[in-house]
């Protein structure tokens, strides 16, 4: 079955990518009903911690958020803006079936969404800081950040 995405998911993901905006995480999810439209469902500024927050205990999200690579090296410091995917798969209160529908719509997904790293998860505990890191640093290359800004990044 096909996926139909709303524009406003696009819209959403230009936001969140965009330089001047401070939106920093989004969220998409499907109508109340519905198993084959993604649409947008919401945004903040909060980071990896306001995202993980926002996260339903019952309902399917596809959703990114931002981390700042901060390179600092004394007299030079770069900060670069990497982009999390998150497919949240919650267990509780999503039948097998949706759960199971939903898996075939990534490929539709990240044609919109596409961002540096990926995680599938079904509990918002199995998304840390360290485990973000941790593969954030195996998929850079050989000038890797000396820190990493989860929320209220500096400038």
């Amino acid at each position: 079955m096909s996926l139909a995405i709303d524009d406003e998911v696009s819209n959403a993901w230009n936001r969140l990518t965009s330089d001047t905006c401070p939106i920093s995480w989004i969220m998409c999810g499907y109508p109340e009903g519905s198993s084959n439209k993604l649409q947008f469902v919401s945004e903040g500024e909060g980071g990896m911690p306001e995202f993980i927050s926002n996260l339903p205990s019952n309902d399917i999200v596809w959703g990114a958020f931002k981390v700042v690579g901060v390179d600092d090296r004394g007299n030079t410091i770069s900060r670069r803006p990497k982009f999390i995917f998150v497919k949240y798969l919650p267990v509780e209160g999503v039948s097998t079936m949706k759960r199971a529908r939903a898996g075939g719509h990534k490929g539709a997904i990240k044609q919109v969404i596409d961002a540096h790293i990926d995680f599938e998860i079904e509990s918002p505990d199995e998304l840390t800081e360290e485990l973000i890191i941790q593969k954030l640093r195996a998929s850079g290359g050989a000038h890797a950040p000396t820190s990493y800004e989860f929320s209220n990044y500096s400038s």
